[in-house]
């Protein structure tokens, strides 16, 4: 992807002159980081509540500056977590500051500890969330990291701690990599895949997106069932933004998704806490421009509808929902055509994550390019380093027991993937 050196001080520019290529596989930029040199006294806490309601400008801030994006821990989507979910869902909110008391990271933590003895605490990672890449500042990220694992070292009582879900060939990876390798931590990868995006950049048409997919007579069909949709009523594709449209249109969405399959296990309306989080979180991104409602409407009433978060310049397709009277004319799959075919040579997005599971039926089919995600494990120096070994190796074949109980469970109820 990118092969040359990138200085972090010109980080920001040289990210925006990134051009896509064909079939990359993402994210980016990939290859080696020069970071600086730890040269500045850094410490970590545990925020209280308090202190984390009294942190957020500084949180939004850091934001906007992290060395990679992450929109699920912008405070708007993390403090409403840790409002509304059960007291065993919510994150320990860890921050990194530098010896001006200037807010340098950001590390959520699980509320619970270790996993059933396999010796590894988790940074936080909500099944509402799809990426748990922590916030550190960009000019200064070995600092943070190292900060934060000599805070997990103090307090963990653990054999090491997992980084989940965090862009395989990213910055934070690259700058893990180095804060443990200069601290003689080792650094294991527990799992790994890719899943879709979208490089808005990459075509000029979703006629040669999907000749890059394969998918020509997927975009016939596509239009094909647009015709019929359009045969049965005025189709529009409309964008929320504003507080006051996310606040009603984030209704739309409940019902919508509550009136499919997903009503039984899942939907956001089957259990308060996660309605109420949903309805929060929207509405706190909202203010700050970190989120957008599409939907495609059939002479005004929503027959699907996608939740989009924002961060830095980067999208997440975080959710969609649809009307599955119409599952004939996919109405899932027309919203998505609608939101690729608006954001294709929009030069200000690197890319729209798709949050989706790896080979899903439908994205896949649609967004050629990949992002590839990992789970990586890096050891504590307190720590035993055959403890270590035997905890990824735990960590691992857990992993592998839940996939296979879960495939099974699925191919036996006749689940759906999402």
């Amino acid at each position: 992807m990118i092969a040359s050196l990138l200085d972090m001080k010109g980080l920001a520019s040289a990210r925006a002159e990134v051009k896509p290529a064909p079939n990359r596989r993402l994210p980016h930029p990939a290859g080696r980081v020069d970071l600086p040199a730890p040269n500045a006294p850094f410490h970590a806490v545990e925020l209280s509540p308090e202190q984390i309601e009294g942190c957020t400008g500084e949180w939004r801030h850091l934001a906007t500056r992290a060395l990679e994006p992450n929109a699920f821990y912008a405070p708007a989507f993390a403090i409403s977590a840790a409002r509304h979910f059960p007291a065993s869902e919510r994150p320990r909110l860890i921050a990194v500051r530098d010896n001006a008391d200037r807010l340098m990271g950001l590390f959520p933590m699980g509320a619970r500890g270790p996993l059933f003895g396999d010796g590894l605490i988790r940074l936080w990672l909500h099944k509402q969330s799809a990426l748990a890449t922590p916030l550190v500042d960009r000019d200064q990220a070995l600092e943070a990291i190292d900060a934060f694992l000599d805070w997990v070292d103090v307090h963990g009582k653990c054999a090491g701690v997992v980084f989940s879900r965090i862009p395989t060939n990213g910055l934070f990876h690259e700058a893990l990599k180095r804060a443990a390798c200069s601290t003689r931590r080792r650094i294991e990868t527990l799992y790994a895949y890719e899943r879709a995006t979208l490089l808005p950049g990459a075509d000029a048409s979703v006629e040669e997106l999907s000749a890059r997919a394969g998918a020509k007579k997927k975009l016939a069909e596509i239009r094909r069932q647009e015709r019929r949709l359009g045969e049965m009523g005025r189709l529009t594709f409309e964008t929320h933004e504003s507080e006051d449209e996310i606040k009603s249109a984030t209704e739309e969405f409940l019902a919508l998704e509550a009136s499919g399959w997903k009503a039984g296990r899942g939907a956001f309306l089957s259990e308060p806490a996660l309605a109420t989080f949903l309805r929060s979180a929207t509405r706190l991104l909202a203010r700050e421009n970190g989120c957008k409602i599409e939907a495609l409407r059939l002479d005004g009433r929503a027959i699907a509808m996608g939740l989009i978060l924002k961060s830095q310049d980067r999208r997440y397709f975080w959710k969609i929902a649809f009307d599955e009277s119409l599952r004939s004319q996919a109405p899932g799959v027309q919203l998505v055509y609608q939101h690729t075919k608006a954001l294709l040579g929009r030069a200000d997005l690197e890319m729209v994550d798709s949050c989706a599971i790896a080979n899903h039926p439908m994205i896949d089919r649609l967004w050629p390019d990949r992002i590839a995600i990992c789970d990586v494990a890096v050891s504590l120096r307190a720590a035993r380093q055959n403890d270590f070994s035997v905890s990824c190796r735990r960590a691992k074949a857990r992993r592998e027991v839940r996939e296979l109980v879960k495939r099974a469970a699925n191919r036996l109820l006749r689940r759906k993937v999402s």
